[in-house]
């Protein structure tokens, strides 16, 4: 594969220069906004009827030349606190997003792009407690894109930028029992999810109900279509599973259950894609603290997956393939590090399917998530939290897994191991005005044995997010 070229490394350079930049330098937009902006505790208003806390400087003057969008947000809060509250509960956020990414890969492609963008996310009130609103538009634009060097997900595969409603819905509500919500809105389970981890996240064209029965908390619904990372387009579920030609959708249901005891949880799922698959997922954590500063995390997950009707994925030697995936997962954290390892085997069927959202294994890494068919692997990791060393916010991570004895599921030849070491470093600001700037970079390096095979990527990220209403 082609090694990082003198300009790729520039690139980097110029990348994480300017994400810094953006956050810290005066007259630059976020800077301009953080400076005009207060975050969550000093935007909020006094608002008696709902027993809120008072903002902090009510009352004070705020010069306009100053901080002209603080004020105009502070009048529109003051104005709408005696509203009813599907008004003067209205949330409405920014987020903001610039993000770069470099894949080296082992088939000797390069992929990269550095985009800006984000979101504007409103919500209204529940009016009498029963009906909600809302909407989310989305946006990305190329600041770096190389022509050839598409398919990083930041952008469409040409490298270029879209914006899209991707969020909008109405919902109906029984307390907290029962919400029906529908059209366009997000979807979090294990194998339908968001998958935020590009510029803009996966939304669902669906109608679902939810909500909570003591301590079950349970999600159904039947969803039509999904509008991928990277396109402002809404697919149908058959098509981005790699079926062009039919028109499936998704039947889902989920339970998250914690039950009266202390640091136990369980996830129940199951999604039906009609002639497609069925993918269901169980899993179960607990934490035990062992002393005040010793705490021990167990977890385990299984997957059973399986063809269903018509088998229109040919993604198997056989016509009707069933494969599963079991893993366990353990972690010790003492004060702020965590040493944690985990193990997996997938079973000879296929590889498993996850077209949807990002995977829920242990082992999902930058580059792979370690579950082709027969596969067998391992992880052990190490992740630090620095505010135990007056560093708050500060945490990293570093992770190696391997992959061994997986095979080709059509062919059933051997094919290499793979090895994957990842380094993760995140610094999130924790209080003043510039509170809910975060920076992230990634960094991977993928090996496939004895096959002269070897992939590098890069991840810089910086987010910022403010609640105006």
């Amino acid at each position: 594969m082609r090694n990082p070229s003198l300009t790729d490394l520039r690139v980097f350079l110029v990348a994480t220069l300017t994400v810094f930049l953006l956050a810290a330098w005066p007259g630059t937009p976020l800077a301009v906004w953080a400076a005009e902006v207060e975050l969550e505790q000093e935007l909020a208003v006094p608002d008696t009827a709902a027993g809120k806390d008072t903002y902090p400087g009510a009352g004070e003057p705020v010069p306009r030349s100053r901080r002209p969008i603080r004020e105009f947000f502070e009048g529109v809060k003051v104005d709408l606190q005696d509203a009813d509250p599907f008004f003067r509960d209205t949330d409405l956020n920014l987020h903001l997003r610039t993000y770069y990414l470099g894949k080296w890969n082992t088939n000797s492609t390069t992929q990269q792009s550095w985009a800006g963008g984000g979101w504007l996310e409103y919500k209204s009130g529940w009016w009498k407690d029963t009906v909600q609103l809302g909407g989310t538009v989305f946006t990305t634009f190329p600041i770096y894109a190389p022509a050839g060097e598409g398919g990083t997900g930041l952008l469409t595969p040409d490298q270029d930028g879209f914006i899209v409603a991707g969020i909008a819905y109405g919902a109906l509500r029984y307390k907290e029992y029962a919400t029906l919500t529908g059209f366009r809105q997000f979807v979090d389970t294990p194998y339908i999810n968001r998958q935020d981890n590009r510029m803009v996240p996966r939304t669902n064209e669906a109608v679902t109900v939810g909500g909570k029965l003591g301590f079950v908390e349970y999600l159904a619904g039947y969803l039509w279509s999904q509008k991928p990372r990277d396109t402002s387009d809404f697919r149908s579920f058959s098509t981005i599973a790699g079926v062009p030609d039919k028109e499936r959708g998704a039947i889902l249901g989920n339970l998250r259950i914690a039950p009266p005891i202390e640091g136990l949880t369980f996830t129940v799922h199951d999604s039906y894609v009609p002639d497609l698959f069925n993918t269901f997922y169980a899993d179960a954590g607990y934490r035990l603290p062992l002393t005040q500063d010793l705490t021990l995390g167990l977890g385990a997950q299984y997957t059973d997956q399986r063809a269903v009707g018509q088998d229109l994925l040919a993604v198997s030697t056989f016509n009707e393939w069933v494969n599963y995936v079991a893993s366990a997962r353990l972690a010790l954290t003492w004060k702020g590090l965590t040493l944690e390892g985990a193990v997996s085997r997938t079973g000879p069927g296929a590889n498993i399917q996850n077209p949807y959202g990002s995977y829920p294994g242990y082992i999902s890494q930058l580059f792979n998530d370690f579950d082709r068919a027969n596969e067998f692997a391992w992880l052990v990791g190490l992740t630090y939290d620095f505010r135990g060393v007056a560093l708050p916010g500060f945490t990293a991570n570093l992770e190696y897994s391997q992959g061994n004895n997986a095979i080709d599921p059509v062919t059933r030849a051997d094919v290499p191991n793979e090895k994957e070491l990842n380094l993760n470093l995140a610094y999130a600001i924790q209080e003043g005005t510039l509170r809910g700037l975060r920076f992230d970079a990634k960094g991977g390096i993928l090996d496939y044995t004895n096959s002269g095979r070897t992939g590098y990527q890069l991840r810089l990220i910086l987010n910022y997010e403010f609640n105006l209403l």
